[in-house]
């Protein structure tokens, strides 16, 4: 797996590119930056890759960082916010990296054990990293905060701004992200290069995978492990095809809420519709789009945090 570094974002190419399973134009679409502006905020800076703003009554910095450019912006990014907190008084900080995808390792080393520090000096209170658990944003928070004590300066992270927002004002009456739950994934693909793209490719994206490469084995391991998700080709070996393992999951009591999404070469009307007659949620074709996958993950990660 080989990372190439953009203009102002990270995205990945993959060592088994003849599969032509994601196309790198996908990736980037997939990453457009927006930024939410439904806080009543007053702006203090901006910058192509980084917005930062003030709520003066509840003394809240509010930083949206758009995507790091280099090493450089990183660090003037952070200086500013530094700066702004002391000059502002606001010392309780929302950090939102939702829309960044890497953090390179020295930039990690300096927030961790130089910048951090002279802002817990500086009078930090609390710092709410808000991040997506179905992208690179993990990959980066996890590096970072494993090189310092992030409860010694007041750091949790999220994945909800409105959690991070009211663990920052300490509303005790709203639920709370605590622990990172990493999801469980399985991929019934037969393809072996397909199969190793999806698991890497996963992995990075802060889940747990397993594969399996017909559908009688990828039911065994189901039950075994019940999982968070399965994508599953159709065209499978032996004597289940997908739609076989589909019409299986739902008729089996522990397994049929499983979110189930189809991953295959078969996308004629009839073939979907038959996949949806067996029981999955979605149908993606071949080749699959990482927008796709991470609306996917990020839609069923929701559903199952608010118990539908």
């Amino acid at each position: 797996m080989l990372y190439a570094r953009g203009t102002s974002r990270l995205f990945f190419i993959s060592d088994s590119c003849r599969t032509n399973v994601i196309q790198s134009t996908d990736f980037i679409q997939a990453h457009q930056i927006y930024f939410d502006r439904s806080m009543p905020l007053t702006e203090l800076f901006r910058e192509s890759f980084i917005d930062i703003s003030c709520d003066p009554e509840a003394s809240l910095l509010h930083v949206n960082w758009n995507g790091y450019q280099s090493v450089d912006s990183i660090r003037q990014g952070s200086e500013k916010m530094l700066a702004l907190m002391q000059k502002h008084e606001a010392y309780i900080v929302l950090n939102d990296n939702t829309h960044v995808l890497g953090i390179w390792r020295d930039a990690a080393d300096w927030l961790a054990h130089d910048w951090f520090p002279r802002m817990k000096q500086a009078g930090l209170k609390r710092y709410a990293w808000v991040y997506s658990p179905s992208r690179f944003s993990q990959v980066s928070t996890d590096a970072t905060l494993s090189l310092m004590d992030s409860d010694a300066f007041g750091v949790k992270t999220f994945y909800d701004k409105t959690e991070a927002l009211a663990w920052l004002h300490g509303d005790r009456s709203k639920p709370q992200t605590t622990e990172k739950q990493r999801m469980r994934v399985l991929v019934i693909e037969d393809n072996r290069d397909f199969s190793h793209l999806f698991r890497e490719m996963l992995k990075i994206m802060g889940c747990d995978p397993e594969v399996a490469s017909t559908a009688r084995s990828g039911l065994e391991l189901a039950q075994k492990s019940l999982p968070d998700i399965i994508f599953c080709d159709i065209g499978l070996p032996g004597d289940m095809n997908g739609f076989d393992f589909a019409s299986s999951v739902r008729s089996h009591e522990k397994l049929a809420h499983i979110p189930l999404i189809a991953v295959s070469g078969y996308t004629s009307p009839e073939d979907k519709q038959r996949a949806v007659d067996a029981g999955f949620d979605r149908v993606f074709p071949k080749p699959v789009k990482f927008a796709d996958i991470s609306e996917a993950l990020t839609t069923f990660s929701k559903d199952k945090s608010s118990g539908r």
